[in-house]
This record gives C-alpha cells, sequence and structure tokens, in this order.
C-alpha cells in the first residue's frame, strides 16, 4: 500500500512515462524472445513512421531514465539488459532526446559475455560499461540499430 502512495504523490506525467516505460519493456522482452533483435527494432522503426513522437517532453532525460530504470524493476517480466536499453531507447527517443543502444562485449574465463547500454550525447544514461566489475569492449555503433 505504502508504494501505492508513493506511486500517487509523483507528477502525472512522470506516472504516465512509468507506465508506458513498463508497457514497453514487457513487449520488448517478449519480442526478444521470439524474433531476433533486427526484427524488433525495425518494428520499433515502423511504429515510429505509423505513429510520429510528440512534441518533446518538458521532462529532463536523466528524470526520464530514472523512471524507466524503476519501470524495469517493476516489470511483470524478467528484463535483460537489452529488453531495458531498447525499450528505454524507444521511449527516451520519442520524448524528443536522441539517444543509442551499444553493445559491448567481453571474454572473461574462457567465457564470451555480452551487455547493453543506453548513451546519450552527455554519457551513459542507463545501465554501466562494466557491470559485473569485468570491462565490457563496445562494439562499433550500427546505423540500422537506430529505433
Amino acid at each position: 500500500m505504502k508504494r501505492l502512495f508513493k506511486f500517487l504523490a509523483i507528477d502525472a506525467a512522470e506516472r504516465w512515462l512509468f507506465i508506458r516505460a513498463s508497457v514497453a519493456m514487457v513487449v520488448t522482452r517478449c519480442a526478444l524472445l521470439i524474433w531476433p533483435m533486427h526484427e524488433v527494432v525495425d518494428a520499433m522503426k515502423a511504429f515510429n513512421r505509423e505513429y510520429p513522437p510528440p512534441v518533446p517532453s518538458s521532462m529532463g532525460i536523466r528524470q526520464a531514465a530514472l523512471r524507466v530504470a524503476q519501470a524495469a524493476q517493476y516489470c511483470p517480466v524478467k528484463t535483460t539488459c537489452l529488453s531495458e536499453s531498447l525499450a528505454a531507447h524507444f521511449i527516451i527517443s520519442r520524448m524528443g532526446f536522441p539517444s543509442s543502444v551499444r553493445i559491448g562485449v567481453t571474454k572473461a574465463g574462457g567465457k564470451f559475455g555480452a551487455h547493453a547500454w543506453l548513451e546519450c550525447p552527455g554519457g551513459i544514461i542507463l545501465g554501466t560499461v562494466s557491470p559485473n566489475g569485468e570491462p565490457y569492449t563496445p562494439m562499433p555503433r550500427v546505423e540500422r540499430f537506430v529505433v
């Protein structure tokens, strides 16, 4: 009940952002279970063409990233760094802010690992380059995956 009151106490625009972020994460995570990443990104592009983004938001990018990160914590399906980054990129870009999903790789102890995070012109906005203390080498940017 305490969480509900906290949720109702935040600004209406931020509540709406939290709800949109939650829906985007569920849809993105489920889509990534069924289709390859490039098809999910293509679907996001098609959605943006069909329903153009609204006027840029007055909410700041850091505030938006905070709400998106909170939505990931309360998401009803288990999210991954890739689904969180793609969903956040989709939401933040629709708010009028530029961002890009970055993917990094590592090979530690003979095991290959990959991780995704979200960058904006000011730096990393969601996630980190070294989530487990192990640095990931960023892969080159691929323009095809820009939503």
